[in-house]
């Protein structure tokens, strides 16, 4: 099972920033939402299982081909008791597309004067080369 780091470096009310690591090589920035965000809370620090979602054939969600973090209160379908659910890695520029989720890019730029990543399209392509079809494992430091 493949191993990823995603390594917080910068963070204001509204966003995070970071970079995402498979094992040595580098994959691509992330942005999340910001650490007092009240809307959609970025995940806590720590371990999770990145389960596919939305690889099925004909799927109806609305990210397909990426991976949903499951573990510490975040799980992939609604469950008794997990606040959260739907938190996936997927591709966007600006906060109001992540949702709580973490998007990815190749750059980190502004887009309407707020921070941004770009290029998500190749970020996502080198994530699932890195990973292929299969679950991983993430690890969120800072």
């Amino acid at each position: 099972m493949k191993r990823l780091r995603l390594k917080r470096h910068w963070y204001d009310d509204e966003r995070t920033i970071g970079e995402l690591y498979c094992g040595s090589e580098w994959v691509s920035y992330t942005m999340e939402p910001g650490k007092f965000d009240v809307d959609h809370p970025r995940v806590p620090a720590d371990f999770y299982l990145l389960e596919r979602h939305g690889w099925e054939e004909n799927t109806r969600l609305r990210f397909k081909r990426t991976w949903a973090l499951v573990g510490r209160g975040v799980s992939h379908q609604p469950e008794p008791d997990i606040k959260r659910f739907g938190c996936v890695i997927h591709g966007g520029s600006r906060d109001e597309h992540t949702d709580g989720c973490v998007l990815l890019g190749m750059s980190i730029g502004r887009s309407r004067d707020e921070p941004s990543v770009g290029g998500y399209e190749e970020a996502m392509i080198r994530l699932q080369n890195f990973i292929g079809d299969a679950d991983a494992l993430l690890l969120i430091e800072g």
